[in-house]
C-alpha cells in the first residue's frame, strides 16, 4: 500500500524537502538539514506538518465519563479550554498510545500518535459499545478531514501574532476555538521544549496557513521543520517516543511518565499498573551521554562491568550540546545518575555515563517574545 499524504505535500516539494516514510505517511525528514532545522527552533522559530497525527472526537452524553474510565491521568478535573497529557492503556497496564487530551465544554478530542490511530480507534470504539457507554458515546475518526502545524520556539508567539492569531495569554496546556467559523483549534503545546502553538484546521484551509507563516518568515526567522529534528528536539527534552521508549510491553512507571497516571480513581489498566507500583521497578528508563566516540541507536546492549544491564530506546547527537545522547532502559540496581556504562556500537564498547533528564533546560512556559 502507498504511504498517505498530507495537504501539504506540494509545499514540501516545492521547499526541496527529503522524505521518508513514517506510521504509514510519506512526510519530509528534513529541508535545510536537521542541525540548522533543530537550532531554528531552539534560537528562532520552526514550522512543523504534523497532519499525520491522529484526531479523534468523543461526543455524546457520557463522553467525558468514557475518557475518565479509558485514560490513565484525571480528566474530570480538566475545566473546558484546557489540555492535558494521558495514557491510553490495555489491562495489564501497558501503554496502548500517550496523547493529548483536549477538553471542550460538550466533547472531548483526542491527539494521537499518528501509528497508533487505527488501533485507538479500534480500542475505544469496542470499549464504547459496552454497557453503560452504548448508545451514549460516539467515536467519531475527524483526522481525516483534518490538518495539523505546529509553530515552535522562542519566536512563536511573535509569529502567531504576524498571522493575525493573537494567543498571547494563551497559557501552557491550553487552548481556544478561533477563526470565523470556529473550527481552528489553537493549543499551546508541543514536543520540542520551546514554547509553541499546535493547530488543528480543517485540510483544506492547511496550505493557507502554512502559506501564511511561510509570508513571514523573513521578518520573524520561521524555517520549515520535518521529522529528524522534531526527533533530536525531543530527545534534548527526554520526552518519549512511541514505538521506540514506550509500547504496550512497556508500564508508565518504568517509563518515567507515573506522573500521568491517577491511581485515586477507577481506568482500564488500574489494578495492573497499582500491583506494579507496589512491587517495584526492576527496569527505569534513564539518560545517558556518550563520552567516547560514536552514536548510540535503538537497540543497542548497554554493559556495566562487562555484564549486559540495559538497552539503548533512543539515541543521536544532541544538536544544541554538540554530544552524543540517548534514552535507555537499565536494571534498576545500575540506573543511579553518574553511572559509569558503556555503549556496544558496532561491536565495541563505548564510554558513557548516566545523566538526569532533560539534557538541557525547557523553556515551554516561557512566554517572553523574543526580539
Amino acid at each position: 500500500m502507498a504511504a498517505r499524504v498530507t495537504p501539504l505535500q506540494a509545499k514540501h516539494e516545492v521547499l526541496g524537502a527529503r522524505f521518508t516514510e513514517f506510521g504509514g505517511w510519506e512526510m519530509p525528514v528534513q529541508y535545510s538539514g536537521v542541525v540548522d532545522e533543530h537550532l531554528t527552533v531552539r534560537q528562532a522559530c520552526g514550522l512543523f506538518d504534523l497532519s499525520h497525527m491522529g484526531e479523534i472526537n468523543i461526543v455524546g452524553p457520557m463522553a467525558l465519563d468514557f475518557v475518565q474510565y479509558v485514560m490513565s491521568n484525571d480528566v474530570h478535573k480538566l475545566a473546558p479550554g484546557r489540555a492535558q497529557y494521558t495514557l491510553l492503556c490495555n489491562e495489564s497496564g501497558g501503554i496502548i498510545d500517550d496523547l493529548l487530551v483536549y477538553r471542550h465544554a460538550d466533547c472531548v478530542t483526542l491527539a494521537v500518535n499518528a501509528s497508533n490511530t487505527g488501533k485507538d480507534l479500534e480500542w475505544l470504539r469496542s470499549l464504547a459499545d459496552k454497557p453503560p457507554y452504548r448508545g451514549s458515546v460516539d467515536i467519531v475518526n475527524v483526522g481525516e478531514e483534518r490538518a495539523i502545524l505546529a509553530v515552535q520556539g522562542p519566536k512563536a508567539p511573535k509569529a502567531m501574532q504576524a498571522v493575525g492569531l493573537d494567543v498571547t495569554d494563551l497559557s501552557y496546556m491550553s487552548f481556544r476555538l478561533m477563526g470565523d467559523d470556529g473550527q481552528m483549534m489553537v493549543s499551546r503545546t508541543g514536543y520540542t521544549g520551546e514554547i509553541g502553538y499546535e493547530i488543528y484546521l480543517p485540510k483544506e484551509k492547511a496550505n493557507h496557513w502554512w502559506d501564511r507563516f511561510m509570508g513571514v518568515a523573513g521578518t520573524v526567522g520561521i524555517k520549515p521543520v520535518g521529522l529528524g529534528a522534531r526527533d533530536t528536539l525531543r530527545l534534548e527534552m527526554g520526552y518519549t517516543l512511541y514505538g521506540n521508549d514506550i509500547d504496550e510491553s512497556t508500564n508508565p512507571w518504568e517509563a518515567g511518565i507515573g506522573w500521568a497516571v491517577k491511581l485515586g480513581k477507577d481506568f482500564i489498566g488500574r489494578a495492573s499498573l497499582a500491583e506494579s507500583k507496589a512491587k517495584g521497578l526492576e527496569r527505569r528508563l534513564v539518560g545517558f551521554q556518550v563520552e567516547g566516540r560514536g552514536i548510540a541507536r535503538s537497540g543497542y546492549s548497554i554493559t556495566v562491568n562487562g555484564q549486559v544491564r540495559g538497552r539503548v530506546t533512543s539515541g543521536s547527537i544532541s544538536p544544541s550540546l554538540n554530544v552524543p545522547i540517548g534514552l535507555a532502559y537499565m536494571d534498576e540496581a545500575v540506573s543511579q545518575e553518574g553511572t559509569a556504562i558503556e555503549v556496544i556500537i558496532r561491536g565495541r564498547p563505548v564510554t558513557a555515563r548516566i545523566v538526569q533528564v532533560p539534557f538541557m533546560p525547557s523553556r515551554v512556559k516561557d512566554v517572553v517574545v523574543t526580539e
